[in-house]
């Protein structure tokens, strides 16, 4: 159901396909133009221009460089078995130039450490009433090696019972590893930078501001496409980089996942300055003295 795909904890994986280079001839002829990003190269069938009979499949594979991971295959790729893999293939239908891109993997980019919890509670618009619905949303890291977070998420649903696993993230690449779409990307993202999220593809980092979660001013990063008929908007906290909001939003339906619950940071306590208490103290004994002696008088 659409309207599923949409939550938190839609789990997507990503599965390398390799076609069968076979050649159905008989057809025209196009071309397949395949350039890569820095970081990395396309080591099958190499890159460059090729010419192909209409309708054959060409296995695609790209290998990244130490320090980079790959993340998607772009542009012409409408005939791509699938663009989030490493090894997959194209049928060559027409004129295509695609290209193999990667990103720079760096230890540093991990905000989150172990024993880190976040806990989401959901608030929805327009949910079938007959339907058991999610509460809330539970994700705890579990253990972190270089930038893959392994993290356990658990769900409770309306009809009191709770659904439990465990899965590892890439938080860079996001490629090759079960994943949790979005919830934690790398720390310190700013305003411009591309960040990748598994189903979705790459997002821009459109600006930053300053919410309310669990009880603390965090200062956050967000961006917001349109996958479909839905406004889809993520919030990242800035020094983390973990989720603290996803919210999907159409004309018949919204959904809303927020924080409201975390030890990755400490609630504030608003501290009263220390004058008033110096004030308050004046007239409480000012008080005791008025009824003392009122007390003798009488």
């Amino acid at each position: 159901m659409k309207r599923i795909s949409i939550l938190l904890i839609t789990v997507a994986l990503v599965v390398g396909m390799t076609g069968s280079g076979g050649n159905v001839g008989g057809g025209e002829s196009y071309t397949l133009s395949i350039n890569s990003t820095p970081g990395g190269s396309v080591t099958e069938p190499g890159e460059g221009t090729f010419t192909y009979d209409q309708g054959t499949v060409v296995n695609l594979k790209a290998e990244a460089q130490e320090g980079y991971g790959f993340t998607n295959w772009s542009d012409g790729v409408d005939t791509i078995t699938n663009v989030n893999a490493v090894a997959t293939n194209i049928t060559v239908e027409d004129d295509y130039s695609i290209t193999a891109n990667f990103v720079s993997v760096e230890a540093a980019q991990v905000g989150i450490k172990v024993g880190d919890w976040v806990k989401f509670e959901y608030m929805f618009i327009g949910w079938p009433a007959a339907q058991t619905y999610p509460e809330w949303l539970k994700l705890e890291f579990i253990s972190v090696e270089g930038t893959i977070v392994t993290v356990r998420f658990t769900q409770r649903l309306s009809d009191g019972t709770e659904q439990s696993d465990t899965a590892p993230v890439d938080i860079v690449s996001n490629i090759e590893v079960p994943l949790l779409a979005g919830i934690v990307i790398p720390a310190d993202r700013t305003i411009g930078d591309s960040v990748y999220i598994a189903g979705y593809g790459n997002a821009i980092i459109e600006n930053e501001t300053t919410k309310t979660y669990a009880g603390a001013n965090r200062t956050v990063v967000y961006t917001s496409f349109w996958p479909s008929e839905a406004q889809v908007t993520y919030y990242w906290d800035k020094l983390t980089g973990v989720m603290v909001e996803l919210s999907s939003i159409s004309p018949d339906f919204t959904a809303i996942a927020k924080v409201a619950a975390t030890n990755v940071w400490e609630t504030t306590t608003i501290r009263m300055p220390w004058w008033p208490w110096i004030i308050v103290a004046v007239v409480a004994v000012g008080l005791v003295i008025f009824f003392v002696r009122r007390t003798r008088a009488a």
